[in-house]
């Protein structure tokens, strides 16, 4: 069973642009996780922290669902730049997980309050809620609307 693509000098431009993104998306996350666990004191003491005893607890809880995240749109990056049918699956499971992680966070700051004493901390969280859950939503679409220009037999 031979895999059939389109040349990815064919590729669309705007395939390239989701891979990179998918891809920074996967960067930034470990980043995050790095500079998260490098001052885990300052984290415990954060203005999130004071603001809910149990953000801590909760933001500790993301790492390996995050790692899942960063894997597959790694995984669908590299496909989509290489016109790959995998690819387009993985860019569909990323963009789920990507939906999923912002819907629980946005509910667990809604339903704490966290949004109401917006500062630079939660600004931040803000940012990352909204690009994921919008980049997830938008990667699932764009991706599926154009999934027959990939094809395999």
């Amino acid at each position: 069973m031979t895999q059939t693509t389109i040349p990815t000098r064919d590729r669309p431009t705007g395939f390239t642009v989701v891979a990179v993104l998918l891809a920074l998306t996967a960067l930034f996350t470990m980043v995050f996780w790095i500079v998260f666990f490098a001052d885990t004191a300052a984290q415990a003491d954060s203005f999130l922290a004071r603001q809910s005893a149990c953000w801590y607890a909760w933001e500790r809880s993301f790492p390996l669902a995050d790692a899942w995240m960063a894997a597959a749109a790694l995984i669908g990056a590299l496909g989509l730049m290489r016109m790959r049918s995998w690819g387009l699956l993985f860019c569909e499971l990323a963009g789920s997980a990507l939906v999923f992680l912002g819907l629980m966070d946005i509910l667990f700051f809604v339903q704490n309050g966290l949004y109401l004493h917006f500062n630079a901390d939660v600004a931040v969280e803000a940012f990352i809620h909204a690009w994921v859950t919008g980049f997830g939503v938008f990667v699932i679409a764009y991706v599926w609307k154009r999934r027959g220009l990939v094809s395999s037999q």
